[in-house]
């Protein structure tokens, strides 16, 4: 399908108002330090392609440190058919927006 980008300010307001898979792809003990509200801890190592967790969504959100890692793993999901999202900038960029509130 798709993989396109999404704001980190716009992350959480999209996710509240639309059925989507929000996956934190950080270890486990980084998303244990912290993570966007409604994430679930999929990390990139073990992520598995085929879990039936992934069907029924409009979209599924990624997010990592940066964004590299999502924008690689969401171009696999998008060549599946998924339509995907990726944190512009990851939680480091997420984070900033956090601390200018």
């Amino acid at each position: 399908m798709s993989l396109n980008f999404i704001s980190p300010a716009d992350v959480y307001e999209y996710t509240r108002h639309r059925p989507v898979l929000l996956i934190d792809i950080r270890d486990e003990a980084a998303y244990r330090r912290g993570h966007i509200p409604g994430a679930v801890n999929m990390p990139f190592g073990t992520f598995d392609l085929s879990s039936p967790r992934l069907s029924g969504y409009a979209a599924i959100v990624l997010c990592c440190d940066r964004g590299s890692a999502s924008l690689t793993l969401g171009r696999r999901l998008a060549r599946m058919g998924y339509r995907v999202l990726s944190v512009g900038g990851g939680m480091e960029s997420y984070r900033g927006i956090l601390e200018k509130s």
